[in-house]
C-alpha cells in the first residue's frame, strides 16, 4: 500500500514537472515573440525587455531552451543598435551612450560583426560631444573627449586641430604646435582638406603675429624663430619671408636675408623685398648685386633711401 502511495506521489510530482517545464518553455518563447513584434514597430526599449526576460527564463529552464536562447543573444546586440540609430541626431551625447551599450552588448554575447559597426559609428558623435565642450568654453572636459576621439581614430585631423586652437587659447605653445603639425599631416594624408588648411592658417597666423611683435620690439632672434615657424606651416607665406629677411638682415645675417628675399620675390615681386637684397648684397660688399637690387625699389617708404645709396653711398653707374 505505502508503495503504490509512493509511486502515485512520484507520479504526480514527475507529471506536475513536465507540465511546469512545457509552459517555462513557452514562456521563452512568448517573450521572444514579443520581442519580435516590439521591434518591429521601432518600441526598442520594449523589445529589449522582452529579449532580456526570454534569455532569463531560458537560462532557468535549461538545455530544453537553449536553441531559443542563443536565437535571441545572436539578435540583440543588433537590436541595440538599432536603438542608436534611432536616437534623435541632435542628441550626440544620447547616440554615444546607445552605441556603447550596443559594444558592450555585443561583446558579451561575441558578435563581432555588430561590435565594429557600432564602433565606426562611434567617432562622428564622440567629436560632437566634444565640439559641445569646446564650444561651452569647458576645454579641459574637451581636451579629455578629443583625446578619446583620437583613441579611437589617430588619424581624425578634426581633432588635432581642435586641441590645437585650445591650447592657442591657453597659449601653451608648444602643444599647439604639435596639434596643428598633426592636423595638417593627418588632414592632408586622409583627405580632411578643410581641417588641413583651417590648421595651416591659424598655426601661420599666430607665429606671423608673433613674429610681428618681436620685430616691433626689436627681439630678432624670437623673430627669426616666429617667422620661421610660420613659414613651416607656409612655406609660400610672402609676409612671413619678408619679415624673415628683415629680421635677418638685422642680425646681419646676409645670407640667410638674401635666401628669404629671393623666395619671396618668386611669389611677388615688392619694392620692400629689393630693398632687403640691396641692405643684404651690401652687407656682403656685393657692389653689382646691392645696386641691381636698389634700382628696382621704385616706390614706397624705402624709395628716397634707396636713391641716396644708388647716388651717394654705393655710386652705382
Amino acid at each position: 500500500m505505502n508503495y503504490v502511495k509512493f509511486v502515485s506521489i512520484f507520479v504526480v510530482l514527475f507529471g506536475f514537472t513536465l507540465i511546469s517545464s512545457s509552459q517555462t518553455l513557452q514562456e521563452v518563447v512568448d517573450a521572444r515573440n514579443r520581442g519580435a513584434n516590439l521591434m518591429g514597430e521601432g518600441k526598442f526599449d520594449e523589445a529589449i525587455a522582452e529579449f532580456e526576460k526570454s534569455i532569463e527564463i531560458a537560462e532557468a529552464v535549461g538545455e530544453e531552451a537553449e536553441y531559443i536562447q542563443l536565437e535571441v543573444e545572436s539578435a540583440l546586440p543588433n537590436l541595440y543598435l538599432r536603438k542608436a540609430a534611432d536616437v534623435p541626431r541632435d542628441n550626440p551625447a544620447a547616440i554615444l551612450e546607445a552605441l556603447q551599450k550596443a559594444i558592450e552588448v555585443a561583446e558579451k554575447f561575441g558578435d563581432v560583426r555588430t561590435k565594429e559597426n557600432a564602433e565606426r559609428q562611434l567617432i562622428q558623435p564622440m567629436f560632437a560631444v566634444a565640439m559641445a565642450s569646446y564650444q561651452a568654453e569647458n576645454y579641459d572636459d574637451a581636451l579629455v573627449q578629443l583625446d578619446a576621439v583620437i583613441a579611437q581614430n589617430p588619424n581624425h585631423a578634426g581633432a588635432h586641430f581642435v586641441k590645437g586652437v585650445i591650447y592657442e587659447n591657453n597659449r601653451d605653445v608648444e602643444n599647439m604646435d604639435e596639434n596643428f603639425r598633426l592636423a595638417i599631416a593627418k588632414g592632408r594624408e586622409f583627405g580632411d582638406a578643410r581641417s588641413a588648411q583651417s590648421a595651416q592658417q591659424r598655426w601661420r597666423n599666430f607665429h606671423y603675429n608673433a613674429g610681428v611683435q618681436m620685430q616691433r620690439a626689436q627681439r630678432w632672434d624670437d623673430a627669426i624663430l616666429a617667422f620661421t615657424t610660420a613659414l613651416e606651416a607656409d612655406e609660400n607665406h610672402f609676409e612671413s619671408l619678408l619679415g624673415l629677411a628683415i629680421a635677418q638682415n638685422a642680425k646681419r645675417n646676409w645670407d640667410d636675408a638674401i635666401a628669404a628675399a629671393l623666395r619671396a620675390i618668386e611669389i611677388r615681386e615688392d619694392s620692400s623685398l629689393f630693398w632687403e637684397l640691396g641692405v643684404a648684397y651690401q652687407g656682403k660688399n656685393d657692389r653689382v648685386k646691392a645696386c641691381e637690387s636698389l634700382r628696382k625699389v621704385t616706390d614706397g617708404p624705402r624709395l628716397e633711401n634707396a636713391k641716396h645709396q644708388i647716388e651717394h653711398v654705393l655710386r652705382c653707374n
